[in-house]
């Protein structure tokens, strides 16, 4: 059967197939990376509720603290632009241990950090770990996933991003709030927890060949054939109508909290990201048998629906009414985030376009960073709630054109 074919292709089919079996996966194998995909996204959005302590200890505003998140998302967007083919060289295996070990690294530099530049190169060394593991955590989870189902990984994958920066935040909230030496705690846990899932990692057999001997490797932005391109264009205002609500409430959530409440609890106004992202995460696990196309259009009339609850809320103070709409809106993202992401899963596995994860994820950080750094820019000019009412509508509109985009037959979602 293998006459006609070439002999490095023979070779890694015999490679492939002798680590599959000889070392059959486990469920825990999958369940792994899931807690290392949950860990990073935790740690990315740990600093945030900290920043307002380290404003107090070095004497610098907003504008300073929205350059520091810039830096992260800087760093994710360059790392998936320029080394977003890394896994394909390095093999996905090597690449999530070397995303893992790149961020305790940057946990390193925020425990040395002595003024807002330290921060500024912490979240940038974060923001190339996440844009590492997220180039490869998509594929990975594919692979060994039981059923090798790229719709269970997808859910998956989209339920460890939002949970994890929902309790991230979190927990980094109570830290500020209750615990003992604040800026230190949340990053000594981390870690712990980073390196214990770096020994995990390893533990598990290669899902992929990888190679004994390295080639020489040098960054470089991958080119897009016109099929990839046409994906990527397709999903393109999903992962930007989604990727915006969790850029607003990154941005806004905790003041929002705070003025709606009148708290000056870092803890309780962080509760808001703990609702959007935590209902972000169940819902993809809870529909997670709807079709791409199903759970994009479903994703996107739960954000518009959302919003406009949240935005009324906001305006009445009618905290209720805002909570509500901000669990509505944290679902939507949860589905969109998770059609999106098993369509291009889909396409990668069947046409062999490696290079459309590091795109699709690049495309997502730009979405969540321009909100960030728009808003703290227009909240500081006409306030919060301004900012907050015209930025919900604008990406209301957005997912409006979205829905009907994804609905179409000429999207062609898999069924």
């Amino acid at each position: 059967m293998n006459a006609g074919k070439p002999a490095a292709l023979q070779v890694r089919e015999r490679a492939h197939s002798t680590i599959h079996r000889h070392r059959p996966h486990q469920p825990w194998h999958f369940g792994g990376v899931v807690a290392v995909v949950f860990v990073v996204m935790a740690a990315s959005s740990v600093p945030s509720p900290l920043y307002g302590l380290y404003q107090q200890q070095w004497h610098f505003g907003t504008t300073t603290s929205t350059i520091v998140y810039a830096c992260y998302a800087l760093g994710a967007i360059l790392t998936l632009l320029f080394a977003g083919g890394l896994a394909a060289h390095l093999g996905t295996r090597r690449t999530i241990v070397l995303a893992q070990a790149t961020l305790v690294l940057s946990f390193l530099t925020f425990l040395l950090a002595t003024g807002a530049w330290a921060l500024c190169l912490a979240r940038l060394v974060q923001g190339v770990a996440v844009g590492l593991l997220t180039s490869s955590a998509g594929s990975a989870l594919a692979d060994l996933h039981p059923d090798r189902s790229h719709r269970a990984a997808a859910a998956a994958n989209s339920t460890a991003t939002s949970t994890g920066i929902a309790l991230g935040a979190v927990f980094s909230g109570l830290a500020a709030q209750y615990g003992p030496a604040p800026l230190v705690t949340p990053f000594v846990v981390l870690t712990v927890l980073s390196v214990c899932g770096l020994v995990l990692v390893r533990a598990i057999p290669a899902w992929q060949p990888e190679q004994q001997q390295l080639r020489s490797w040098r960054p470089r932005v991958p080119r897009l054939g016109a099929g990839s391109r046409r994906i990527l264009l397709r999903v393109a205002p999903l992962v930007t109508v989604g990727w915006s609500v969790v850029g607003l409430y990154l941005a806004l959530g905790v003041d929002l909290v705070a003025g709606l409440l009148h708290t000056h609890d870092r803890a309780l106004s962080s509760l808001v990201i703990l609702v959007v992202q935590g209902c972000g995460g169940i819902a993809p696990m809870l529909l997670r048998r709807l079709s791409d196309r199903t759970a994009s259009v479903t994703g996107c009339g739960l954000l518009v629906a959302g919003l406009g609850a949240s935005v009324a809320g906001y305006d009445m103070a009618h905290t209720t009414l805002f909570f509500l709409g901000a669990a509505i809106t944290g679902a939507g993202f949860g589905l969109t985030f998770m059609g999106s992401t098993s369509a291009v899963t889909a396409a990668v596995r069947s046409g062999d376009r490696p290079q459309l994860l590091p795109g699709f994820f690049a495309l997502a950080y730009l979405a969540v960073s321009v909100p960030v750094v728009a808003l703290g820019a227009a909240a500081s000019h006409f306030g919060v709630a301004a900012a907050f009412s015209w930025f919900g509508f604008l990406v209301a509109l957005l997912a409006v054109v979205a829905g009907v985009l994804a609905v179409r037959p000429s999207s062609r979602y898999p069924a």
